[in-house]
């Protein structure tokens, strides 16, 4: 079957110019290759291109969770029989920054893991990883107690007035809005992984957040012409508490930060979003 649709680098580049990405930006990036079209040369020049806008005065974050490093009594795609479970907890390996393979969240991620200058947190199931100035101190101290919460990565990238960008990929896989879960009425779950502790390697157990992107899936806005494709943009301060409503009849979100962010969607079903995600305060009446 013969490929119709080609993007280029430089057509990538220009598009995220017109969208109002800039050297120095905090962007934490989200992909969908199969939406974007053919690249001539693939992943490495989508991730020149991104790097090559923002520079090295910039920050470039992605997520980099590695959920099979998990307790399999929780695993259901696909779920494993029970007696397997001892087992899988004891051969299983400890997670590694640098050898740790990321699950479920495509190619750009698992390939910008790998590439010189990127950096990773220490997070053995949800880990971030970020490449330009500062990434370190961007990625540092990210334990098993605050995840996607609180003192975590997520965090640290939302007070630094960081800007999401999503080339191609659905709304519901923006890693950030789990750190609004933090601020709901839900429940901590039951999970555990295997961890280096020294030289020895030992699977453990721990209770975290129970998160759920579907939260997050959002309605479409207006629509204007800019880069290679139809962007659209609506109200995050809006989606945020309408979404969370249906997980928390309390209507109640307590959101520690009061930055401005702006969330910018390449290519199809793309999405230029504006927000404010406030402590405290309201939007359109609504408290959170």
């Amino acid at each position: 079957m013969e490929t119709r649709n080609m993007v280029t680098k430089s057509q990538i580049k220009e598009a995220l110019r017109e969208l109002g990405v800039t050297p120095g930006m905090k962007l934490f990036v989200h992909t969908s290759l199969k939406q974007i079209g053919w690249i001539p040369g693939g992943v490495q020049a989508l991730i020149e291109a991104l790097q090559e806008v923002v520079t090295t005065e910039g920050l470039i974050m992605m997520p980099a969770q590695s959920t099979d490093n998990s307790d399999p009594k929780n695993w259901s795609q696909p779920a494993v029989p029970e007696e397997w479970w001892e087992t899988i907890r004891r051969e299983m390996p400890a997670y590694d920054p640098a050898k740790t393979v990321t699950r479920g969240i495509g190619r750009v991620p698992e390939v910008f893991r790998t590439y010189p200058g990127v950096v990773r947190s220490d997070h053995p199931m949800w880990s971030v990883t970020a490449w330009g100035k500062d990434a370190a101190t961007f990625v540092a101290d990210h334990t098993l107690e605050n995840g996607f919460g609180p003192g975590s990565p997520i965090e640290r990238f939302i007070e630094a007035d960081g800007q999401i960008l999503h080339i191609g990929s659905p709304w519901d896989t923006t890693t950030v809005w789990h750190y609004a879960e933090y601020g709901l009425n839900r429940p901590d779950v039951e999970d555990g992984c295997k961890v280096k502790e020294g030289t020895t390697e030992r699977f453990i157990h721990y209770r975290h957040r129970q998160v759920d992107s579907d939260a997050f899936r959002s309605d479409r806005g207006s629509a204007r012409r800019v880069g290679l494709r139809d962007v659209r943009s609506d109200r995050t301060c809006e989606i945020i508490p309408h979404r969370c409503q249906s997980l928390d009849p309390s209507r109640h979100v307590a959101i520690k930060s009061a930055r401005s962010m702006v969330i910018l969607k390449l290519f199809r079903e793309a999405f230029v979003i504006q927000s404010r995600i406030i402590k405290r305060s309201e939007c359109n009446g609504f408290t959170f």
